[in-house]
């Protein structure tokens, strides 16, 4: 994850299996920021320091630090969990034993890209998390399960800001049930690139039309 990233830090507080090794790269506050808009504020995860605490914390530069590279061949991962960061590449996802998932917030192949969850809504669909392994390509990798998120539909902001913990949940859930069955990450379906579909960002016009009329657009039953 980012350092400080949101969604790291709402999955790291929802997990509790075992001490985690969170690896987190770089600063993103930009990020942190789209997120305190997108949610006006509904949405703080827990402060880091906290969790600082209870997990290991190891802190690198970026993506293409040597002593990220060195850190991952030392300790041998099998896991990893994408918790917001940069497109991870080849070299890196290779490093770990069974792969590092990614928890989107999209039902794929048919809602790839960040504005999954807005054009989910527009389209009068169920909101979808879909648990895939990362590959080279964006929302691209084998589909292990996915998910429909109990979000809330009262406003924009209580819509997206309900959207991170509700996928935290699910990562808690299967990777509880991983520790016990491995057989849930092995049996993943291929996405069907004829399927696919990736959206571009959404667009700052819709996200305002969305915050000022969102209850008078159509949602899902």
């Amino acid at each position: 994850m980012n350092d400080n990233s949101y969604p790291g830090r709402e999955i790291l507080s929802k997990l509790n299996c075992t001490k985690i090794d969170v690896l987190c790269i770089g600063k993103q506050p930009l990020i942190n920021l789209i997120e305190e808009d997108r949610c006006g504020g509904y949405w703080k995860p827990l402060d880091q320091s906290i969790l600082e605490k209870k997990h290991n914390f190891y802190f690198f530069d970026n993506l293409n630090s040597v002593e990220l590279i060195k850190h991952l061949k030392k300790n041998n991962y099998s896991l990893g969990i994408q918790g917001g960061t940069g497109i991870l590449k080849k070299n890196i996802i290779n490093l770990f034993k069974f792969g590092i998932i990614n928890f989107h917030p999209g039902d794929l192949p048919f809602y790839r890209g960040c504005s999954a969850p807005e054009y989910q809504y527009l389209d009068n669909k169920e909101i979808i998390c879909t648990a895939h392994f990362i590959n080279s390509k964006i929302d691209c990798g084998n589909i292990i399960e996915k998910k429909k998120l109990n979000v809330s539909y009262l406003s924009y902001n209580k819509f997206r800001a309900s959207i991170y913990p509700e996928i935290s949940f699910f990562v808690n859930d299967l990777i509880n049930r991983l520790l016990i069955d491995k057989s849930v990450i092995e049996n993943t379906i291929v996405q069907n690139e004829q399927e696919a579909i990736y959206r571009n960002y959404i667009g700052d016009k819709v996200i305002l039309r969305l915050k000022e009329n969102f209850l008078n657009i159509n949602r899902p039953d």
